[in-house]
């Protein structure tokens, strides 16, 4: 059976974009196949599997032309398949929108549930949570596993506290939260990761993603950092990660869940 993978940002710019596009090389690493699909109207996810940039193609295009999304699978030159937002004009991303928003399950009934495909995994991109309207809803119900990517500082606990859009979005899809950027020389990072720990106890994942400079080096090389710096701190961080996920997803298959 295929799983369904859902990754988002607390807020934005806190590295979800990178993450996803990394965890396909540390899950492919593992002899697992892997897609990833960009749901994010940036379109940056491109860079790390160096799409050219006159590439306009994606998944909004096509369905906007009547076709499947999966037409606009691409694969890199390190043998990863992904499947880019696409470039939109300002009219052509109004079109999308209230097209996705017209259909009875929203995004779902773009990116539906398939059954019949096993030995899968499907990573998918999300916005941040304050950008996920009632047409990510179905989606993310849809989900093997939802993970909402989190930075220890300030700001980002300061919204967990306050913002309306995460209670409901904790509440309703019950996400693992990974912490990312990670500076142990940083104080405030230390305390903030023991309190986001304590507070988010069994839904925050063990593992920590650290502050590297391999991460904006690797991307200004239109490479993903575990190809680019395979001992960096960040990268021994995403093979824990899938590792983890792996363990997780064999265990509740034991479990019969």
């Amino acid at each position: 059976m295929m799983k369904r993978i859902i990754i988002t940002g607390l807020r934005g710019g806190v590295g979800s974009t990178t993450i996803a596009a990394n965890l396909i090389q540390a899950l492919t690493q593992l002899e697992e196949s892997v897609h990833v699909i960009d749901v994010r109207s940036e379109n940056l996810m491109s860079l790390h599997f160096a799409l050219d940039f006159s590439v306009k193609d994606g998944w909004s295009k096509r369905v906007l032309s009547d076709e499947s999304w999966k037409k606009a699978a691409y694969v890199s030159n390190s043998n990863l398949s992904f499947v880019p937002y696409g470039l939109l004009t300002v009219d052509e991303l109004k079109t999308i929108k209230q097209e996705v928003a017209s259909l009875p399950h929203g995004l779902l009934n773009v990116f539906p549930t398939q059954p019949e495909v096993v030995n899968e995994w499907q990573l998918m991109l999300l916005p941040s949570i304050n950008e996920l309207d009632d047409s990510y809803t179905a989606l993310l119900d849809s989900a093997d596993m939802v993970l909402c990517v989190i930075n220890a500082d300030i700001q980002n606990y300061t919204y967990s506290q306050q913002n309306a859009s995460f209670q409901c979005f904790n509440q309703r899809h019950h996400p693992y939260f990974l912490i990312n950027r990670y500076q142990p020389l940083s104080e405030n990072s230390v305390d903030l990761s023991l309190v986001f720990k304590q507070e988010l106890a069994e839904q925050c994942l063990p593992m920590l993603l650290h502050h590297d400079t391999s991460v904006p080096d690797a991307c200004s090389q239109l490479s993903n950092v575990i190809k680019y710096a395979p001992h960096s701190q960040f990268s021994k961080g995403l093979n824990e990660l899938a590792f983890w996920l792996l363990a997780h997803f064999s265990a509740k298959t034991m479990e019969g869940i």
